[in-house]
């Protein structure tokens, strides 16, 4: 290595120990660690280090502070990251009471499944599948209704097209999640639609960061725009439609709940004419002020109503979507290919 070459190269000094005799880098930065600690959590650097490979023309018989150095073709920080899950022992570890960066996030699972650090990818994979659940109570439990009524991103998730982009890397790295995709995409829907078109910075938009992301977040976005239509109708023809049907025969008052249901359904539909995110257009406390305007036998009826249409909208979710199978799959059909990844998440 030449003077110059050297003098170019900085340590990153939190993940540079000096008792440690192995040095990576990756780009312009170096990290001295152990290589022990690093062969017990990674089969691949195990096979590395046991049998060393020929050296390539960056790194052949290149040596930093006394130390065997290795280069790694790898972005710098997602080996900061990697290397901080893997030697930091309070960093990175679950349950996370704030997200960790997307940046942070995805150098690991890239780096925990390219180097096969199982352990660290199940963590990736169980945080994003709290964050994106695959039944409806746990949706529910999640409380997004506020941040989605008022068009912001729900606290601790991520912006969906680059979360999304990331998906579509893992699968093309043959470590497909597909049963994260529904969630995503149903909140990615919920913006508005010139927010999907015009790139915007909530959704992570990256997609003039390389041709390939652009491509898989071209698909993207005319899956989104062409599931519009469905989630709209779906709001008046299914989610709605206990504010469209008749008073129960056992009607304890007909011509007043018939009158009130009519009224009601007139505001809703003029009111969110254009909604587009049927799971939180009505929520539990829009029941207590119509309690008194409907007899006891409709308000139960039409809770009944309401919480099934809202169990078949999530059942048809992936199908919506065109995943686990298109229209004839489902959350079955994700389920099964989690347990044959032999994911515990």
């Amino acid at each position: 290595m030449s003077i110059a070459e050297h003098e170019s190269l900085h340590r990153v000094e939190e993940l540079w120990f000096p008792g440690a005799t192995l040095v990576f880098q990756a780009e312009s930065s170096l990290y001295r660690v152990y290589s022990g600690i690093l062969s017990a959590q990674s089969s691949v650097f195990r096979d590395m280090l046991t049998f060393p490979q020929p050296a390539d023309d960056d790194s052949k018989g290149d040596t930093f502070d006394g130390c065997p150095k290795i280069v790694l073709h790898d972005k710098v920080g997602d080996v900061t990251a990697f290397f901080r899950a893997i030697f930091d022992c309070s960093f990175f570890i679950p349950p996370f009471t704030t997200s960790p960066p997307l940046a942070t996030l995805s150098g690991i699972l890239r780096l925990s499944h390219k180097y096969d650090v199982p352990h660290l990818r199940e963590r990736c994979l169980l945080h994003l599948s709290s964050l994106y659940p695959t039944t409806l109570p746990a949706y529910d439990a999640l409380n997004y209704a506020p941040s989605i009524l008022n068009l912001r991103p729900p606290p601790q998730t991520y912006p969906p097209l680059a979360l999304l982009a990331l998906l579509d890397e893992m699968h093309h790295a043959d470590m497909p999640a597909p049963w994260l995709i529904p969630c995503i995409m149903y909140l990615a829907a919920c913006n508005p639609i010139d927010r999907i078109l015009s790139c915007a910075a909530e959704l992570g938009d990256d997609s003039s960061s390389s041709s390939t992301n652009a491509n898989a977040l071209t698909a993207t976005k005319r899956a989104l725009l062409s599931a519009y239509p469905k989630l709209t109708s779906s709001i008046h023809t299914s989610i709605l439609s206990f504010l469209h049907t008749p008073p129960s025969p056992s009607c304890l008052s007909p011509a007043k709940c018939t009158s009130e249901l009519l009224q009601l359904g007139h505001f809703v539909s003029s009111s969110w004419s254009k909604c587009h995110f049927p799971l939180e257009i009505w929520e539990e406390g829009d029941w207590e002020p119509i309690e008194g305007d409907l007899c006891v036998v409709c308000i139960r009826e039409a809770r009944k109503m309401h919480k099934k249409a809202r169990e078949t909208f999530w059942k048809g979710l992936p199908g919506l979507f065109g995943v686990g199978g298109g229209e004839g799959g489902g959350w079955e059909e994700l389920e099964k290919m989690r347990e044959a990844l032999g994911r515990k998440i």
